[in-house]
Parts: structure tokens; C-alpha cells; sequence
């Protein structure tokens, strides 16, 4: 059952009420464009701007979300979906940590039980979206005008993320369609059981199909909004993720024409300006939360917990199997780095040791005490390689030769295009998953669907933080979440 009293409302602090009483009297455009100010609101507020005529409490709804999915709850490892990825990709084997701080009860698993803090976060974080979308998807009749029915479609669009994101966390991927996973609110708060995979599947698909319909001709004003291409891409991550492979080839053609692959790759990611980002949220000074950010525990040049001694480092072996000539080997530390040493041309001398093979991927600059990189959820190259990907499955080899050609090329100048097929040229696309999206919170969820199991000890030179040289096999309980404690004594 949904656990109501979790669920049904949001205690609402002076600021919200205050927030709301001067949401109407804001101007379109500002709730277009900047979503700083917008904090998270309730089902009833929805209905509450509904009624009030226009779009502008709606606007505010949208962006109050938004500002969610960036900013997440008030933990140091909270700070949103881009908090979910990292702690996803602490999972996989490819990044690993220096040491138990923030975010090692994910690198060793520990937060797996039904009592975690985290576990519990995480469910809270995804059904307070879906709350709050189905606000908007009920308050909102299906013969409203389309400007406001824009809004509808977006909140479709959200709740589908949080189901596919749930859905992967709480239940193994490769599970039957019959498989007891996770239950489904449309916002009548009335208690539900756990639904099935296959149930779940489906209303994700349909709620994704919805959206993407309906946001076809839409035209956002910046990249921190959803429109067709942003639901374009989990449609091609859904299809690729429950092997349709047709279908993953038409949106991830969709998702990956969304601006051009970057030929400078040592920009930091950090700008939503960068022209391979599909979806983002801009992170300003009055919206940083500073320490308990994604670039505090990740951008090796800032005084935050990665400069301190949290390295985040990518597993030697995979390092080892990006090219010398591919730019993307620069995303890790190639030596280790004394203090002291400036990383980044421009930027303060660190003041910490800098380990071989630590990320330096994500860089926020300018540097010390400054945390102020735009969050990026999408970038148009996972999408050819979710393209290319789909063509091989399909035997379709040349083109998927291509496709991985287009974007390697730009990323190697000595990349030839590749001769492998079958079997050969799947792995292949593999690797460069692995190499291109280190850090984007894609890898352990490529792990499940393609049923690869967590081996630590593979003869790894990096450092792993202690008791997380684990080895799971890919189906073990232990490779998803239980369903945190409250929501089960809800249940009973």
C-alpha cells in the first residue's frame, strides 16, 4: 500500500504558504526562465492555481518541481536526481572511492536495507514527484486549452521518470512482468498494493508516450525545461532498457540530434550552454547548496568533499582500455598530483594530493568555495550509442558502424571506423557506454539490464574504499533496494 501519511501532503513551511500568496502576482516570463525562487508545493495548491485562471500558478507548479528534481532534500547526499545517479554509479563497476564518507554506504551497499536513511530518500524523493505531478495531471481536464494542457503533458513526463527510475532501483531489471514491484499512485491517496513489473512498465510507457505526444510541437524557452527531445530520451533509455530494439533506434535518433557532440571535452560539464546537453537545471550563488552539492563531491578543484580526500576514481582497467589518442582519457588523473598542483589552467593550486586515475570530469569552475555548475541530467552522446547499440542488436552492423564512428571521431581523431560485427561490435559499443558516460549515472543500470554482475576484485590499481571490494552476482537480492521500513508498517 502507498503509505498516505508520507504521500498525501507536504508539511509546508512559512515560506511556501508566502510563496503562494505571491506565485499569481509573478510574471510569465520569469516563471518560464528562472526556476531560483519556485520551492515544492502540494496537490492542493495545484488545484488552488488551477482555479485561479492562466497558466501562472501552473508555471510555478512546473518549476517548483524542476527546482525539486535539482535540489532533493536537505542531506549532504541529497541534492536531487543528480544525488540518485551518483550513488547509482557508486554501484557499478566503474567508480569507486577513496574512503567511507558521503555517499560509501552506496559504493559498499549498505544502504540496501529497509531501515537506510538513503533507501528512504530515495522513495520519498521519487513518489513526492509523482504527488505532485498527478496535482497537475488531475487538476488539469482533458478540454483545456493547450497552453495549459502543456503542463499536463510535462507532469506525465515526470512521473514516468520517477516509475522508471523506482522501478529499476526496487526490482532487477531482467524481472518477469509478473514480478510483486512497487505500488502506483494516481493521486487518489487511497492505499494500493504493490503493483507487477509488467503493470508498472506499461504505465510508464504510456505515461512517456503521453508526454512525448503532446510535446511535439511545444518550444521550450531553455534546456531547463522537459520537452519532446527530453522524453524522447528516456523513451530511447526505456526501449533500450526492456530490449525494443526498434524503438530505441527511433528516439535515441530523435534524442541524440539535440545540438552537437562537443569536440572540447575538459569543459568541466558544467554548463548548460554546452551544446551536447539535452536537460539540465542552472545552478546559480543563490540556489547553490554549496557542500551538499554534486560538484562538492565531484569537482576535484573545489574546496568540497572530493578536494578534501573523498576521490571519486575510475576502475584502472577501464582506464586502461581508453585509447592514448581518445581525449577522454584526460577525464582522469594520469599520475598522482601533489599538493599544491594546479589541474585545471586557471584555476587555484589544490591543496590535497590527487590520486591517479581521480575523476576529473566534472570540474565547477572557478574554483574554491564557488559551487556553481549547472546540473546536467542529459547530453545528446549517450543517444548515439544508445542508437548504435539498437542498430547491432538489430543486425544492422554498418550503420551501427557509423553511428559509433560519428561520435568517437569527434571524441579520437585517430579513431578509424570499426570493422567489428555481430557480438564483437556489441562489446564494442559497450565499452564506449562505459568510457563516455562514466559518471552520469548510467552505468549500474546498464549492469542490470544486461545482467553483469559487481566484481571489485578484478585486478584493479585504483583506490576502493574499504570492505567495498565486493564481487555480486547480477540477480543477487542484494543488487536492489528493499522497500524502506515505513513504507512497509504503512503496508501492515
Amino acid at each position: 500500500m502507498m503509505k498516505e501519511n508520507k504521500f498525501k501532503t507536504m508539511k509546508l513551511d512559512k515560506y511556501l504558504v508566502f510563496f503562494f500568496s505571491v506565485t499569481l502576482f509573478m510574471s510569465c516570463g520569469d516563471l518560464d526562465r528562472n526556476f531560483d525562487e519556485e520551492r515544492y508545493l502540494t496537490e492542493s495548491h495545484a488545484q488552488a492555481n488551477n482555479e485561479a485562471g492562466g497558466t501562472v500558478g501552473l508555471q510555478a507548479l512546473d518549476g517548483a518541481i524542476l527546482s525539486y528534481f535539482r535540489d532533493g532534500e536537505a542531506g549532504t547526499d541529497e541534492f536531487g536526481i543528480k544525488a540518485v545517479d551518483l550513488g547509482m554509479d557508486l554501484r557499478s563497476n566503474d567508480m569507486d572511492m577513496s574512503r567511507n564518507t558521503w555517499f560509501g554506504v552506496y559504493n559498499n551497499y549498505d544502504n540496501i536495507i529497509l531501515t537506510s536513511g538513503d533507501n528512504e530518500f530515495i522513495w520519498e524523493f521519487f513518489y513526492k514527484i509523482i504527488n505532485n505531478a498527478n496535482g497537475i495531471i488531475n487538476q488539469i481536464p482533458e478540454t483545456s486549452p493547450e497552453e495549459t494542457l502543456i503542463f499536463k503533458y510535462k507532469s506525465h513526463a515526470y512521473r514516468a521518470i520517477a516509475y522508471f527510475y523506482l522501478i529499476r532501483i526496487y526490482e532487477h531489471t531482467r524481472a518477469s512482468d509478473d514480478t510483486e514491484a512497487i505500488p502506483i499512485d494516481f493521486g487518489d491517496f487511497v492505499g494500493q498494493p504493490n503493483s507487477t513489473v509488467g503493470e508498472v512498465k506499461a504505465q510508464i510507457l504510456q505515461d512517456l508516450t503521453l508526454a512525448y505526444n503532446g510535446l511535439e510541437g511545444y518550444a521550450r524557452a531553455s534546456k531547463e525545461e522537459v520537452d519532446a527531445s527530453v522524453v524522447a530520451a528516456f523513451l530511447a533509455r526505456y526501449h533500450l532498457t526492456y530490449e525494443n530494439w526498434s524503438e530505441a533506434e527511433l528516439f535515441a535518433d530523435i534524442a541524440m540530434s539535440v545540438g552537437s557532440i562537443e569536440s572540447d571535452v575538459t569543459h568541466g560539464f558544467d554548463e548548460l550552454s554546452l551544446s551536447e546537453v539535452i536537460w539540465g537545471s542552472e545552478v546559480t550563488e543563490a540556489t547553490s547548496e554549496v557542500y551538499a552539492s554534486f560538484f562538492s563531491h565531484m569537482s576535484q578543484i573545489n574546496d568540497g568533499y572530493s578536494g578534501w580526500n573523498h576521490f571519486k576514481t575510475v576502475n584502472s582497467n577501464l582506464y586502461d582500455m581508453i585509447p592514448a589518442s581518445d581525449k577522454r582519457l584526460a577525464w582522469f588523473a594520469d599520475q598522482e598530483y601533489g599538493p599544491w598542483e594546479i589541474l585545471v589552467p586557471g584555476t587555484w593550486g589544490h591543496y590535497n594530493i590527487t590520486p591517479k586515475y581521480t575523476s576529473l570530469k566534472f570540474i565547477a569552475e572557478p574554483g574554491p568555495g564557488v559551487f556553481i555548475g549547472d546540473y546536467i541530467y542529459l547530453r545528446n552522446t549517450e543517444f548515439y550509442l544508445t542508437k548504435a547499440e539498437a542498430l547491432a542488436r538489430q543486425n544492422k552492423d554498418l550503420e551501427a558502424q557509423q553511428v559509433l564512428y560519428d561520435l568517437n571521431s569527434v571524441r579520437d581523431e585517430s579513431y578509424v571506423i570499426s570493422t567489428n560485427t555481430g557480438q564483437a561490435l556489441i562489446d564494442e559499443i559497450l565499452l564506449y557506454r562505459r568510457i563516455e558516460l562514466w559518471g552520469d549515472g548510467v552505468a549500474s543500470f546498464d549492469m542490470a539490464r544486461l545482467g553483469v554482475g559487481l566484481n571489485r576484485k578484478d585486478g584493479r590499481q585504483n583506490l576502493v574504499m574499504p570492505g567495498a571490494d565486493l564481487v555480486i552476482p547480477a540477480l543477487d537480492p542484494k543488487m536492489i533496494y528493499q522497500i524502506p521500513i515505513a513504507e512497509v508498517d504503512a503496508s501492515n
